[in-house]
């Protein structure tokens, strides 16, 4: 059971009182805080006093997921404070679970910070935990004593802090540090953007992240990709729908520069235009979707400086034909996000349903996909090979003697006009040879 959040004006009140009559556990702490370094002291204080802060970067897509199609969530509401909870424990299972045992046995070893009127900034997840020994202590007092797990060590910040210092803060102390190693991948390229917004330059923020401007300009861009790819699939501002696809994002990000700048590194055996690079993106978004990944999702469009094409996007005659063996998944039938969630909905989080959503599009996809993408990877193979016509004849005569011409599928007038087509080539190939042979004798 969750206990009554206080109210923010008596939270204000009573901060206020712990810092004016309580002896500091620590002191002579210095943080940056506005532009300076500045010294603070660290308080016990009783949890009922603080709130948690609902974006932190923990936990930030599956909230910004939850809000689309449900409701904003209120840290002083008991009920959203559960939800809240729940996703600061799931967030890390396990790292958490070695957390609450040290907490009990430990205590709380690292301080947090918060603002005057009880908004943790820094901390939360070790907050949630805090509260969950102290509601399951009827339990735990049999081995341990967890009266400790009543309070959260932390600076109280001598205002309320507006959104702009908040955020400079949690980049500071949550991704600025070691501890970002924690945080969902996608949590980065958010950060930037928020902190953009509210006013800092790519500068402040490349310091903050404790990274260089040109990753913090990279990073706004993978996120235009994302945020693209979201709205393309109706999952507008629902973050947590990027999960494991991080690494795709960084590689299509790369080859559309690429492209687009015309760069040495982006050679084509033709001149695709602004309209044939966003249908590279938007193909490419279908294989994301469908989380392939490494080297058979850069077959689709990788970059490459020679003449020999490194990807179907790098040759227009294969490109073509992949674009036209993909159009069979516009034929997939799917339900559109409203009506999906509306008719699974219940207690289930929206990101587990819209997951449902996904896998269940990808099973009608994937063979459609893969498919495609071998017969297309097998012109690849053979565009880059047509320096060796001894292995490529070699190799379709291999292929042409696996058929077996006892089946029905045999039999069909697409195969017979398939052997006319191969027949003509076989013909010409010949003629090439003989007409060499007499020019050279």
């Amino acid at each position: 059971m969750q206990r009554k959040i206080l109210e923010e004006k008596l939270r204000i009140e009573k901060l206020k009182e712990i810092k004016n009559t309580q002896e500091p556990i620590m002191t002579g702490v210095r943080i940056p805080y506005k532009g300076e370094e500045k010294e603070f002291s660290v308080y016990r204080i009783p949890l009922e006093y603080l709130v948690y802060n609902p974006y932190n970067g923990r936990i930030g897509t599956k909230v910004k997921t939850f809000e689309v199609k449900s409701h904003k969530l209120n840290p002083e509401n008991p009920a959203d404070v559960e939800i809240i909870e729940a996703y600061l424990w799931d967030s890390k299972p396990d790292r958490n679970k070695k957390t609450m045992e040290s907490l009990i046995k430990l205590k709380q070893q690292e301080y947090g910070i918060v603002s005057r009127n009880g908004f943790i900034i820094d901390g939360n997840r070790r907050a949630s935990l805090l509260n969950k020994i102290y509601r399951e202590r009827e339990k735990l007092n049999k081995k341990h004593d967890v009266s400790h797990c009543a309070y959260f060590n932390a600076i109280i910040l001598d205002d309320d802090a507006d959104k702009k210092e908040i955020l400079r803060l949690e980049t500071t102390y949550q991704m600025g540090m070691d501890e970002k190693l924690d945080y969902n991948a996608t949590e980065k390229y958010l950060k930037c953007k928020e902190l953009l917004e509210v006013g800092y330059s790519i500068g402040d923020i490349a310091d903050m992240m404790g990274e260089n401007e040109p990753t913090i300009k990279k990073n706004l861009e993978i996120l235009a990709l994302m945020d693209f790819y979201l709205e393309h699939y109706d999952y507008t501002d629902m973050y947590s729908m990027l999960e494991k696809r991080e690494g795709q994002f960084v590689d299509l990000n790369n080859y559309v520069k690429a492209y687009e700048n015309k760069s040495g590194n982006a050679k084509t055996n033709w001149a695709p235009d602004e309209d044939d690079i966003n249908e590279m993106i938007v193909t490419s978004f279908d294989y994301i979707r469908a989380q392939y990944e490494g080297k058979e999702f850069r077959y689709i469009s990788q970059n490459g400086k020679g003449n020999i094409p490194k990807s179907f996007f790098s040759n227009k005659r294969i490109w073509d034909a992949f674009i036209d063996g993909h159009n069979d998944i516009e034929k997939i039938e799917e339900e559109s996000v409203s009506d999906y969630l509306s008719k699974v909905g219940g207690s289930k989080d929206i990101s587990a349903i819209l997951a449902e959503r996904d896998k269940e599009w990808t099973r009608k996809a994937k063979p459609i996909l893969e498919k495609n993408l071998n017969i297309s990877k097998r012109q690849l193979e053979d565009t880059q090979e047509s320096d060796r016509p001894q292995e490529l004849l070699l190799r379709a005569k291999r292929t042409l003697e696996s058929i077996d011409e006892t089946r029905e599928s045999f039999y069909t007038d697409e195969i017979k006009q398939l052997l006319s087509e191969i027949n003509s080539i076989c013909w010409d190939f010949k003629k090439a040879i003989d007409k060499g042979k007499r020019k050279n004798g």
